[in-house]
């Protein structure tokens, strides 16, 4: 995965020097209590800053001058004089350092920020080359407070960051880098400084959850799951400690002096070594040789990002977009080319594209500035567009703008958890809106009977699919009661495949006593790994009928019942009352439960003694009175016959369709799931796709309990 991302990371430094800008690549990197002593680490690092040719690295645990020398003398400038260092932190232990490329900066200032633990340092550097529109920027070096428990610290030490800010001017360009330690974005410390009007300090790659597989390419510690003989933390990566963020200087405000989007890179990362070691098998960021010297080097991996500025050489036009914009739907926006410039000429052509996005109007698209109408949308949308300039001289420039239209509320549980997309890996058909903040309205159907974290569960009432959704809760949240008609404000996540809300903003009880029928479903349509028959019932109150044990109790107190169509599991993480553990061949009238998704495995959760033997729900057709294989039509035939079966509502449970040939081998499967239609035509040909003989063959309908045949012959 970061293979792409490193391939296009190449791509757009390249469209920048074609566009009379260069680029610098910043590295943050804690390098583990490093001292004069640890040449064999050093040794490590070298290594990997060689394969990555960082301009200007922030460190953090340097434990003494001894260190930074032993870094600068045997790391990188070991076959050249090319590296200088600023100067150390003035804290007494674990220090925060800088050393830079000397052909690409001069260091013309530094500050340390005296903090509660560990000083902060700022170096300002000037880019050698750079034109004389680019500004100066001050780059800081951050180690705040470790541990879980210690956030109100970790906020004063980043307050000191934020009042340092405040002081400076509107112009003042500014990175902090560093390692955090935050453990999630709603963190005090992360929020002061992404969240402010005053640091407007902006992540590049946006939010995360620690210890979440989906968000793995985010995170950066650890680099091992053992402990090593340097004392290094262990457990794998699982934790996202270590960032850059930049000013909006950077991201939306300077033409001469941006961040490369696209460039933010944690080096080593691929995406596949979640809660491991980076060098447990193959690693497809980067080569064995470099996830070797990472893993032993430090327990954190290095972050880097790049920067772009315009070339004191340069001849071409610079294009220039303008600022992020955030617009409601019907607005008119204007595209804004106007700072654009040319250093030597003059610029004669502006050109608006769209390149992404729903497709709108633009109008006055060769001008300098371009309109449009911001279309009807139904959830957040980003529309993003390319300016395009040309100079007298030929030459030309390219930035991009993006139009964003924040969709917050109007949604219930089924709009969050309907798609069609299944997903990779562990993400089993991932919400659309994953990582966004929106309203969704429901009716709470189960409450965890847990005082600290009371996880519940909510559901569209007009919906029968696709309608449930999990609440995940932090402690001391007061819940509402089963019934409520409940809007919550909160993040969409998945958590190993399951979609849930998280990070409540705001919980608003509409009205309540309201009820939601359980919709009666098979077990074979609660039960296995991931599937859409299955899916789409996630989150809901659901109802089995007709059921006996067929496993007892495992040690984690779940236990399986089957009906006529498979097995489901039933788990006690929802019950309240004593967790009942029934011996096998039990049987029950029904049961009723919320059906959840956890660790690569469906669970019905009844939520009291009420959810079982309750009466039964309506069920129509659910449980088939009839399960035959009707006559085929026509029969003889050629080239194709209708086969007709009856199997009650066949929306809810697999079936499989089989042609044999005379022998018993199998020719096609024209159905295996579950099946929308009770007719399917055979077009007398095999899986595939060749037509076969004339003879006799046989149409084979299977359930989970009951199989039937029925003869054909196909003529020629």
């Amino acid at each position: 995965m970061l293979k792409g991302v490193i391939k296009r990371i190449h791509i757009l430094c390249f469209l920048f020097i074609l566009n009379g800008q260069d680029t610098l690549t910043v590295m943050s990197y804690n390098v583990l209590r490093f001292d004069g002593n640890t040449t064999t680490r050093a040794a490590y690092l070298k290594k990997t800053m060689d394969y990555v040719r960082p301009d200007v690295v922030m460190f953090q645990e340097i434990e003494h001058q001894s260190g930074i020398d032993l870094l600068l003398n045997n790391v990188f400038n070991k076959d050249s004089t090319v590296f200088a260092a600023g100067p150390l932190a003035s804290n007494q232990y674990m220090k925060s350092g800088m050393i830079y490329r000397t052909s690409a900066f001069d260091l013309t200032s530094n500050v340390s920020l005296s903090t509660v633990l560990r000083d902060i340092p700022g170096y300002t550097l000037s880019i050698k080359n750079a034109h004389a529109n680019v500004s100066p920027f001050t780059i800081f070096s951050a180690h705040l407070k470790a541990s879980q428990g210690e956030e109100y610290q970790r906020w004063e030490e980043a307050k000191v960051l934020y009042d340092y800010v405040a002081n400076q001017d509107s112009n003042f360009h500014y990175i902090m880098a560093g390692d955090f330690n935050v453990y999630d974005p709603s963190e005090p410390a992360y929020r002061l400084l992404t969240d402010s009007m005053t640091v407007d300090l902006e992540d590049p790659i946006g939010d995360w959850n620690r210890n979440e597989g989906s968000h793995v390419d985010k995170y950066t510690q650890s680099t091992r799951n053992s402990q090593l003989s340097d004392g290094g933390a262990s457990g794998g990566l699982d934790d996202r400690f270590d960032f850059i963020l930049f000013s909006d200087h950077f991201t939306k405000k300077d033409p001469d002096l941006k961040y490369v989007e696209g460039s933010y890179t944690v080096i080593g990362n691929d995406g596949n070594h979640f809660n491991t070691s980076i060098i447990d098998g193959a690693n497809n960021a980067v080569p064995d040789s470099i996830a070797e010297a990472i893993y032993y080097a430090s327990d954190h991996y290095p972050v880097v990002a790049k920067i772009a500025y315009t070339s004191k050489s340069s001849t071409s036009p610079i294009a220039h977009a303008g600022g992020d914009i955030t617009a409601a739907i019907g607005d008119t926006v204007t595209l804004d080319g106007s700072q654009s410039y040319d250093p030597n000429g003059t610029i004669i052509d502006y050109a608006w594209d769209q390149i992404s996005g729903p497709a709108i109007t633009l109008n006055m698209s060769g001008s300098v500035k371009a309109n449009f109408v911001v279309p009807d949308v139904n959830r957040t949308t980003t529309l993003t567009f390319k300016l395009t300039v040309s100079d007298n001289d030929g030459e030309g420039g390219s930035d991009f703008v993006n139009v964003v239209v924040p969709i917050i509320g109007g949604y219930t549980p089924y709009d969050i958890q309907f798609t069609e997309n299944k997903g990779t890996g562990e993400d089993c058909y991932p919400s659309d809106f994953e990582g966004q903040n929106v309203e969704v309205t429901g009716v709470v159907t189960a409450v965890r009977p847990d005082q600290t974290y009371p996880n519940f569960f909510f559901q569209d009432p007009t919906k029968d699919e696709w309608a449930g959704m999990f609440v995940y809760v932090k402690s001391d949240y007061t819940a509402p009661s089963v019934g409520d008609l409940v809007k919550l404000k909160g993040d969409v996540a998945e958590y190993y495949g399951m979609t849930e809300m998280k990070n409540l903003d705001a919980t608003e009880i509409l009205s309540s006593n309201h009820h939601v029928d359980p919709t009666p479903v098979a077990a074979a349509s609660i039960s296995g790994d991931c599937r859409e028959w299955v899916e789409k019932y996630e989150g809901m109150l659901v109802q089995l009928t007709n059921v006996s044990v067929s496993q007892s109790a495992n040690p984690d107190g779940q236990w399986y019942v089957s009906d006529w169509s498979g097995t489901a599991m039933i788990d006690g993480y929802l019950f309240d009352g004593n967790w009942i553990n029934p011996e096998y061949g039990s049987h029950f009238v029904s049961i009723i439960g919320v059906l959840h998704y956890s660790y690569g495995e469906y669970k019905l959760m009844p939520r009291n003694s009420q959810d079982f033997n309750a009466p039964v729900t309506a069920i129509g057709e659910e449980l088939p009175s009839q399960f035959e294989l009707l006559d085929n039509y026509p029969n003889p035939f050629n080239p194709s016959t209708t086969i007709e079966f009856s199997a009650g509502n066949t929306d809810l449970y697999p079936l499989r369709l089989d042609i044999l040939d005379i022998n018993g081998r199998l020719v096609a499967t024209l159905i295996n799931g579950i099946p929308h239609t009770n007719k399917i035509v055979w077009n007398g040909q095999n899986s595939q796709g060749h037509l076969m003989p004339a003879g006799v063959y046989f149409a084979r309908l299977t359930s989970a309990s009951a199989s039937h045949t029925q003869k054909m012959i196909l003529l020629k």
